[in-house]
C-alpha cells in the first residue's frame, strides 16, 4: 500500500508595504542640504566680518589703529609713485613683504577689513591677496591696488566668489544699482562708497581698473556668467560722505539666492503635488469600501 505525503508549501514572507514617504523625506534633504549649507556658511563669514570690528575695538593702546592706518596711507602713496599693478601675489614679487605686512594686526587674525554691501545683505572680512585659497575665506584684496583706506587717487580692488555650492559671496552682485552703497569698515575708520558702473570684461583685462586724480574709488570683481565663470563683473564706486538719509547700516541677515528659490519653489510644487496624490488615493479607497459594503447590504 501506497502512503502519500503531502508536500507542504512553503509559506512566503509577508512583503513589506513601500514607504514612499522616506523616499520623499530622503529627497527632500539632499535638495535642502546646499541652501542650509550656504545659510550656514553665510552666517558665519558674516559673523567673522563682525569680529573683526570687535577685534579692532580691542586694539591697545588705541592709537595704535591710527599708526596702523597712516601705515597704509604711507604704503598707498609709495604705490602711486611707483605704479599700481596686477604682478603675481608672490614672497619674490617686489613689494609683497610690505604689503603683507600693511594692515596686518595681530588682534584681526589676517582680516585687513571688512565689506558690506545693504542693498544686496553683503557682509565679508576682506583678506590680503586673490589668491584662490583666499577666495574659499571671504573677500580679497588685490595686490598692487591701493589698499582700502581711503584717499585721493586711490582704487580699492576687492573680489569674492560667484557660484560656490557653499556660499553666497558676491553671487548678487550683478543686481547692484548706481546709487547703491558699499561700506568699508577698517581699524575702525568707516568709508561708504557709491556705485557709479558696472562693466563685464576678460579675465585678464586689467586695464579696466583705473586710478583718477583726486577721485577715491573702491572696484568690486567677480566671476560671471553664473556657474561659467569667463569673464569678470567690474562693479565701480567712489567714495561720498554718507548723508542722514542713507542707510549705512552694516549688512546682515540671511540671504536667498535664485537657484536656492528655485529650489525652494520645485519643493513646494512636489509637495502639492504629493498632497494631491494621497488625496486621490485616499478618496479613491474611501469610494471603494464604500461600494463594497453597499454590495453587502444588497446580498
Amino acid at each position: 500500500m501506497r502512503v502519500s505525503h503531502a508536500v507542504a508549501t512553503p509559506r512566503r514572507a509577508p512583503r513589506r508595504k513601500k514607504k514612499p514617504w522616506l523616499l520623499i523625506l530622503a529627497g527632500t534633504l539632499l535638495l535642502l542640504y546646499p541652501i542650509v549649507a550656504t545659510i550656514y556658511n553665510d552666517h558665519q563669514l558674516e559673523k567673522q566680518a563682525r569680529y573683526y570690528a570687535e577685534s579692532v575695538a580691542t586694539i591697545d593702546p588705541p592709537g595704535l589703529r591710527e599708526q596702523y592706518l597712516a601705515e597704509a596711507r604711507a604704503y598707498n602713496d609709495q604705490l602711486q609713485k611707483t605704479g599700481h599693478h596686477a604682478a603675481p601675489p608672490e614672497p619674490s614679487t617686489p613689494g609683497f613683504e610690505e604689503y603683507m605686512k600693511t594692515l596686518d594686526a595681530p588682534e584681526t587674525k589676517g582680516v585687513m577689513a571688512r565689506i558690506s554691501i545693504p542693498a544686496i545683505n553683503v557682509d565679508l572680512p576682506v583678506f590680503h591677496t586673490t589668491r584662490s585659497e583666499v577666495l574659499y575665506e571671504g573677500a580679497g584684496h588685490m595686490f598692487g591696488s591701493s589698499l582700502p583706506v581711503g584717499g585721493p587717487g586711490t582704487n580699492t580692488v576687492i573680489s569674492a566668489h560667484t557660484g560656490m555650492v557653499n556660499a553666497s559671496m558676491f553671487d548678487e552682485l550683478p543686481k547692484l544699482k548706481n546709487g547703491d552703497i558699499a561700506i568699508v569698515d577698517v581699524m575702525g575708520q568707516r568709508l561708504t562708497y557709491k556705485m557709479t558702473s558696472k562693466v563685464v570684461v576678460g579675465p585678464f583685462d586689467y586695464e579696466s581698473v583705473t586710478y583718477e586724480p583726486g577721485k577715491d574709488k573702491m572696484t568690486l570683481v567677480t566671476c560671471t556668467p553664473y556657474g561659467i565663470n569667463t569673464d569678470r563683473l567690474l562693479v565701480t564706486l567712489e567714495r561720498v560722505e554718507p548723508t542722514a538719509s542713507e542707510n549705512t547700516d552694516m549688512a546682515g541677515g540671511i540671504t536667498l539666492s535664485w537657484w536656492m528659490k528655485g529650489i525652494l519653489i520645485v519643493l513646494v510644487l512636489a509637495l502639492l503635488v504629493i498632497l494631491v496624490m494621497e488625496w486621490r488615493r485616499r478618496a479613491r479607497r474611501k469610494a471603494a469600501a464604500a461600494k463594497a459594503a453597499d454590495s453587502l447590504s444588497t446580498t
